[in-house]
């Protein structure tokens, strides 16, 4: 087991039994949905909404990057996302996730939609089923450093993909310039168990470790977790700013407990991203500011003139044309933009 880091993690390692796991088993197969505010997905579009409005410049930073493909592949789709969001923008559209449930949620949301040109399979970005250079145009979100081998769901991608093909990835980027563990906590219920997920950031290097205890679903735990569910909405998920939700309950229900699990990914920067890119074999690799950057930016100054939604949409689409070509520094977590060589 790695160094330990913080008091709950000693106190969980010391005190439980632990089974290795990864994202999809532990996180994302017990998620009912992920997110609450994705537009048309799980909610009406309202680009009022500075999330909202980050989001849909972020799907115009996808469409503008991957222009003239004809097929492009969605890897780690999740609920459908980008993949749905994108279906308007391209002839062809596959959509691919590890997790059965997501892909459950993201054949659903692809129905109620009424899509026709988008496919949406069960099927690990470690070894797709598809005959080398099956598309022109790739996209990847906060997929890559999820799985347990970044380096092989890159190789896929880039196996799959058309000599000549592009990929646009997004990340969740690790911070390596302080030092530091950031530390939350989320809950998860499902038919068999209540789930208490603690999460643990380090920053340098950046990795991530995530454990899952799980609980029996008794009207007792059920109580508890509801009222952690309070807790957590009202105190946020910091356990180390709120010990209620971190040690106090976890030795409050210790007796409970069925068992944790855990597991670790790796996180990245811009600059290991785009030197793990090239060590893959792609060419053109580059920093290229998102335009939720931008969005995220330009959003407040806009906010009180009374747009309309069609004034909003187009300003998302100009943020994403501004962006597309503007490289950020290698440092920043910004997202890539790389090439498959002809």
């Amino acid at each position: 087991m790695p160094k330990t880091y913080t008091a709950i993690e000693s106190w969980i390692v010391t005190n439980l039994q632990l089974t290795p796991s990864n994202s999809i088993e532990q996180t994302y197969e017990r998620l009912e949905r992920q997110g609450d505010n994705l537009p048309l997905l799980n909610a009406p579009q309202d680009l009022t909404n500075p999330a909202h409005f980050i989001e849909e410049a972020v799907i115009w930073d996808f469409a503008l990057h991957l222009a003239g493909c004809e097929k492009v592949l969605d890897v780690g789709c999740g609920d459908g996302w980008p993949s749905l969001r994108l279906a308007n923008h391209f002839p062809i559209l596959v959509a691919v996730d590890a997790s059965a449930r997501r892909v459950a949620t993201a054949q659903a949301n692809a129905r109620r939609l009424g899509l026709k040109n988008v496919s949406i399979k069960q099927m690990s970005a470690l070894e797709m089923d598809f005959p080398d250079s099956s598309f022109d145009g790739v996209v990847a979100a906060s997929v890559i450093e999820q799985t347990t081998n970044p380096y092989q769901a890159l190789r896929e991608i880039f196996r799959v993909l058309k000599p000549g093909g592009k990929l646009r990835l997004f990340f969740e980027p690790g911070d390596n310039s302080t030092k530091g563990v950031s530390e939350r906590v989320f809950i998860s219920e499902t038919e068999d168990s209540p789930g208490y997920h603690y999460v643990l950031k380090h920053s340098r290097p950046p990795w991530e470790r995530n454990y899952l205890v799980k609980f029996p679903p008794t009207p007792e735990v059920k109580d508890a977790f509801r009222r952690l569910h309070s807790l957590i909405e009202r105190l946020g998920s910091n356990p180390r700013q709120a010990p209620e939700i971190g040690l106090n309950f976890l030795t409050e229900n210790q007796t409970q407990i069925l068992g944790v699990s855990w597991y670790e990914i790796e996180l990245f920067t811009s600059e290991t991203m785009k030197e793990t890119l090239e060590e893959v074999g792609f060419e053109e690799v580059d920093v290229i500011y998102s335009a939720g950057t931008f969005a995220r930016r330009f959003f407040p100054l806009i906010q009180e003139q009374g747009l309309s939604s069609i004034q909003l949409a187009a300003c998302c689409r100009a943020l994403a044309e501004i962006s597309k070509d503007i490289s950020a520094p290698h440092i920043s977590g910004e997202p890539i933009v790389a090439v498959r060589p002809k």
